[in-house]
């Protein structure tokens, strides 16, 4: 075997179904051993190496297993850079393979010649560099094995293209057992007794929740401890809205309701959460009277908080051990202030609240969207402040259907419908996305058509970056600059590509648009152009 057919062997002894790539000059045996695979290992063509490495993190973030993409050298590995460090900040099982210069060039600023080490270090799991043909499989295997490892993230694989033109007869080293992370019986019963002891406790639900598909354990959890949960930032779908114990996402928009359950609260359990800087409100939300029980199995995570219980471990045997060590039910004073919370968040979900201007209200035609579209649809947002109005009013209430860019990247959307139609061929995929993050990445359309992938898109044009517009106007008021946008015609656009399109200026027009988009048997697209003065759905401090 060659280098390439090394590399695709390995990938096949470890379950690896997707592979988005952008092909090189240096990755042809690798190219060329995936397209005797197909049957196999589907290999998806992206237009933008960003572009393959966010539709492997939507891939990885609905099938929870790691997805692969190769590019060459240093121009791919630079664009590749922004959905490696998105994949970081998500907890994705990404593994990125460069084909790099030949060795015998390296360490004389050849062409294309870059350190990943220096340049990946600080956004990867791992960089691995490999030395020798000798190496292929034991590196490939152990970046695959890395990758699902502990808390989940990307993996960096560079290999010369000399090495990959080399051949061998290799020994691919075989799977091993997973490794699965317990709950310690003292710190359980410590946690159960905080819990006990507690009058108003909260969970925060973290992206190992998804992960492990924990949605289920969570439930029982919460019903166990009559604890009202939060979801950690873009995790929404990691506990059903409706459920009776929901209070919210935790955005970056802090909502008053929340900011007073947690005043109140007097106890946090996060569960398979590194609460990151947007979940807690920039690391302000623990204060003195909280007591803080921590789960999650990456032992680093610790090191930025002070918990009162921190327990190594994966979600389920936590949640599970602690829920049996509790002596009786939740007292009845929780419960009824669990479900005073939960209603005001449903009556925050409630449109009618915000005021708007142009002829689109947004959270009605959201209102719509959630009666119309199927209960399991995949809903993937890019970034941007349309995305607010979607996390205010959409309920989601079924797993494994929310997926966008952790970091805050634009031009995750369309990318990631690709990646979330791999990873689920008979799911109903919407694309989210301003005119913004559609104009960095939405020639991804010409993949989508070219894959025949059903995607739908919904761009929501306000010609403007609206929230660096609504950063501006916070500091200066009445003032703006470089953000208003000159958007094209969006479904003319979408019609260039030769997918059905539909346009949308007024609100009662929306709910007819998306019905014919949901008939298409196919990709389709829906330009809904909003009023630059309907940029939020929120008002003051939360803005």
């Amino acid at each position: 075997m060659n280098g390439g057919e090394v590399v695709v062997e390995t990938l096949l002894s470890r379950g690896v179904e997707a592979v988005f790539f952008v092909p090189g000059g240096t990755n042809v045996t690798v190219l060329e051993a995936l397209s005797r695979n197909q049957n196999k290992i589907r290999s998806i063509p992206t237009r933008l190496e960003s572009s393959a490495v966010f539709a492997a993190d939507a891939y990885s973030g609905i099938r929870k297993k790691p997805a692969c993409v190769i590019c060459s050298r240093a121009p791919g590995a630079t664009n590749a850079a922004i959905g490696i460090h998105s994949a970081q900040q998500a907890s994705r099982p990404v593994v990125l393979f460069i084909t790099n210069i030949p060795r015998r060039l390296k360490g004389r600023e050849a062409f294309q010649e870059i350190n990943y080490h220096l340049m990946f270090a600080d956004i990867a799991k791992a960089v691995f560099d490999v030395n020798s043909i000798n190496e292929v499989a034991d590196v490939v295997a152990r970046a695959l094995d890395l990758s699902v490892s502990g808390r989940p993230g990307p993996v960096v694989v560079a290999i010369s293209k000399d090495i990959l033109d080399e051949d061998i007869e290799p020994r691919i080293p075989h799977v091993s057992a997973p490794v699965r992370i317990g709950a310690d019986a003292d710190a359980v019963a410590a946690a159960a007794r905080l819990i006990e002891a507690s009058k108003k406790p909260i969970i925060l639900a973290g992206e190992m929740i998804g992960f492990e598909n924990a949605n289920e354990a969570l439930e029982k959890f919460a019903e166990a401890t009559g604890a009202g949960v939060m979801t950690a930032y873009r995790q929404q779908d990691s506990f059903r809205n409706d459920h009776p114990a929901h209070f919210g996402h935790l955005a970056i928009n802090r909502l008053p309701y929340q900011e007073e359950a947690l005043k109140e609260s007097d106890l946090i359990i996060a569960v398979g959460s590194r609460l990151d800087s947007i979940t807690t409100a920039d690391y302000t939300m623990l204060k003195p009277n909280h007591k803080l029980i921590m789960i999650c199995p990456d032992a680093d995570a610790f090191s930025q908080w002070q918990a009162d219980v921190a327990i190594g471990s994966h979600s389920i045997p936590a949640m599970k051990a602690i829920a049996a060590a509790l002596k009786g039910a939740p007292p009845a004073d929780r419960i009824a202030w669990r479900d005073k919370v939960h209603k005001a968040e449903v009556e925050f979900a409630r449109p009618g609240e915000i005021k708007v201007h142009g002829d689109v209200d947004m959270a009605r035609c959201i209102n719509q969207f959630n009666e119309i579209v199927p209960k399991d649809a995949i809903m993937v947002s890019d970034a941007g402040t349309f995305g607010r109005w979607i996390t205010r009013y959409y309920r989601f209430n079924k797993p494994n259907t929310e997926l966008s860019p952790i970091s805050g990247a634009m031009g995750y959307g369309v990318p990631g419908g690709v990646g979330a139609q791999v990873a689920n061929p008979d799911a109903t995929v919407f694309v989210w996305v301003g005119d913004g993050g559609f104009l960095m990445t939405g020639h991804e359309c010409a993949a989508i058509m070219q894959e025949k992938l059903p995607v739908k898109i919904i761009v929501c044009d306000n010609n403007c970056w609206g929230s660096i517009m609504t950063h501006q106007r916070k500091r200066f008021e009445g003032w703006d600059f470089g953000t208003r946008l000159q958007s094209p015609d969006f479904a003319k656009l979408g019609e260039g590509y030769g997918m059905p399109s539909f346009k949308v200026t007024r609100t009662e027009d929306f709910a007819g648009a998306l019905k014919d988009m949901l008939a298409v048997d196919g990709p389709a697209m829906l330009h809904l152009l909003t009023d630059i003065r309907d940029i939020s759905p929120f008002t003051g401090s939360a803005q």
